[in-house]
């Protein structure tokens, strides 16, 4: 009897050994590291050791050393077959430190978890060499190789990628494929060699931006360099002289030596594809942080607490008073009842117009679009919220990344990424909630039929684009960055105008109104009533440096007044209030407000057409 009670405990603790999902491995980042105040990928490779599949969710959150959770939670829906592995990829914004990190899921009403210990994020962004999952690849001393099977197939997952090395045709599906090209449109290094036989690569035409032209190729923000040799014809030494060639067309590779390299010695020609290197300013949080004094309801709380000091006062002493020498019980009943009645309209008056009285939502957004016809968006937004409740945030588009970038504080929800990325959180009543969010618009959001403009020494004489069928409406104010100026257009008719006014691009790009402006301030004739309400709060002149900035890829630490944008192209700069379209669906949001900064590359030679 003894041992048929212990076979069936060995049967019954393999059982529930068997039904437990293990978890593998992990990966951080593109190089086994993170990039600081970026989104960064990491994923986890899952296994099913059951005979039954699973299908559920996986939920991947920091938390403190404590145990408590930072942040808003991660969520990704899975199959994993029986006895199979699986790889989940998972998007989270990463600050300046290093954390634990959980992923836990469900399985037969148990709760599992596994905890994970990050690496200390860096300033730099990730320099890879993109390898087959099972080929064999040149191994390239201090560059990380990473399979082209984990590459994210989701918009704005590659943020802290900088660099690629590739010698060979990836094997990739639509989604990845896209990524990919989003990647270098918004400012990616791609080196392309031969492949191991020798030949050079062959693109076809899914890989259009890809093929073979003269060396370096522009592609948006981001630059191509075709090189003639294998990777295994080269020593370590020759690739890194390599990796640093044609400064005069590319910055890039000199601010990842920035700590050797002092500023003042860039080159005065630009390409943008350079954001993320060392000193990195932080925008993000500062854009979310500014668009939350803007949109937060706001309580008088001293004269709510006042108020409610006086009340208890009255109920206390001064009844006790009026009941001690009044003569008349009636008496008593009267003063009560009407002091309880003022003081009831006195606090509803007070609840009421002391905060925002309509749920409202402001939004910056810069909107790049892409060669093939998309909109690749980058939005950072504020709600503030009266009634509160559990709200469930979606865009339009077909790829999604959402964040809420909150590295001190718990957010109760959950993201998911994807084609139907959305983001869940409960927001008490007069509070808010930020979030960052990129998406793809499957459409153009901007577009120009034709351009006559006339070139000259110090820069652009004469410019007119021809208006195409989609362009915004509610323009604000409309630019053409070329060399190193920034030029001014009037709208007329269907046509955009260069006048004459332009100004030093250097200058703009240094600018950062947000540390400058008051947003809101009471209102110093009736402070205790409400709230002043700036009604210029998101006025373009606030915000226009802070989206150029992040429009061309720049950060402010990382520029000298010699930059310079290439002579073989422009680009069209839209800033317009947000359409309601690309606003999030939630239905109880009722104010909507915000500025989009529309950027649509223009080709252009040295002569006039």
């Amino acid at each position: 009897m003894k041992w048929l009670l212990v076979l069936l405990v060995f049967v019954a603790t393999n059982e529930q050994v068997a039904e437990a999902i293990e978890i593998h491995d992990i990966r951080w980042g593109f190089n086994d590291r993170l990039t600081a105040y970026h989104i960064n990928p990491v994923t986890v490779l899952v296994e099913n050791p059951d005979s039954t599949p699973f299908e559920g969710k996986f939920f991947f959150h920091q938390e403190s050393f404590r145990g408590q959770q930072i942040d808003i939670a991660l969520a990704a829906t899975t199959y994993v077959a029986p006895f199979e592995k699986k790889w989940l990829q998972f998007y989270p914004y990463i600050s300046d430190f290093n954390a634990n990190w959980r992923i836990s899921w469900n399985r037969k009403g148990i709760q599992h978890s596994k905890t994970f210990l990050s690496p200390r994020p860096v300033p730099e962004k990730s320099i890879i060499q993109l390898v087959a999952p099972d080929g064999l690849s040149t191994v390239i001393p201090g560059i990380k190789q990473f399979p082209e099977d984990l590459y994210p197939p989701v918009t704005g997952a590659t943020d802290a990628l900088q660099i690629m090395i590739l010698d060979h045709l990836p094997r990739w599906e639509k989604t990845r494929r896209e990524a990919f090209k989003e990647w270098v449109y918004s400012g990616g290094i791609l080196h392309i060699f031969n492949n191991s036989n020798g030949d050079p690569l062959l693109f076809p035409e899914s890989y259009s931006p890809l093929k073979r032209q003269p060396s370096p190729g522009y592609y948006g923000n981001g630059v191509v360099y075709y090189h003639q040799q294998k990777l295994s014809d080269l020593s370590h030494a020759e690739l890194l002289q390599t990796l640093n060639t044609d400064k005069n067309n590319s910055v890039s590779s000199k601010i990842l030596n920035a700590n050797k390299n002092p500023a003042p010695e860039l080159d005065a020609t630009y390409s943008s594809s350079r954001f993320s290197e060392t000193n990195y300013q932080n925008l993000d949080e500062e854009l979310l942080t500014t668009l939350t004094e803007i949109s937060k309801p706001r309580q008088i709380w001293y004269l709510i607490f006042a108020l409610s000091f006086i009340y208890l006062i009255i109920v206390g002493p001064v009844y006790y008073l009026i009941t001690k020498y009044a003569r008349y019980s009636h008496t008593f009943y009267l003063i009560y009842g009407l002091s309880t009645l003022l003081f009831c309209f006195i606090f509803l008056f007070v609840g009421r117009y002391s905060t925002n009285q309509t749920s409202q939502i402001h939004s910056l957004i810069i909107a790049d679009v892409v060669p093939d016809h998309k909109t690749i968006i980058s939005e950072w937004s504020s709600m503030g919220i009266v009634s509160g409740g559990n709200f469930i945030i979606t865009h339009a588009g077909d790829s999604h990344i959402y964040c809420t970038c909150q590295p001190y504080t718990k957010v109760s929800g959950f993201t998911t990424s994807g084609m139907k990325g959305q983001l869940q959180a409960d927001i008490p009543p007069n509070s808010f909630r930020t979030f960052f969010h990129h998406a793809r618009i499957p459409e153009p959001l901007l577009s120009t039929k034709s351009a006559s403009f006339l070139i000259n020494e110090s820069g652009l004489e004469s410019l007119t684009l021809e208006i195409g069928k989609e362009f915004p409406s509610n323009v604000e104010q409309a630019h053409f960055v070329f060399g190193s100026k920034i030029y001014e257009l009037q709208i007329e008719k269907n046509q955009l105008i260069y006048q004459g006014k332009s100004r030093k691009l250097f200058p703009l790009l240094l600018e950062n109104p947000l540390l400058d402006s008051p947003f809101i301030r009471p209102n110093q004739l009736f402070p205790f009533v409400r709230p002043k309400e700036n009604k210029q709060s998101l006025a373009w002149e606030q915000f226009f440096p802070i989206l150029v900035q992040k429009s061309l890829n720049v950060s402010s630490d990382h520029v000298n007044q010699n930059i310079s944008w290439p002579v073989h192209q422009g680009k069209l700069l839209v800033l317009a209030r947000v359409p309601e379209s690309l606003f999030p669906k939630t239905p109880e949001i009722f104010k909507k407000e915000g500025l989009i900064l529309y950027s649509l590359d223009i080709s252009l030679s040295d002569q006039g057409s």
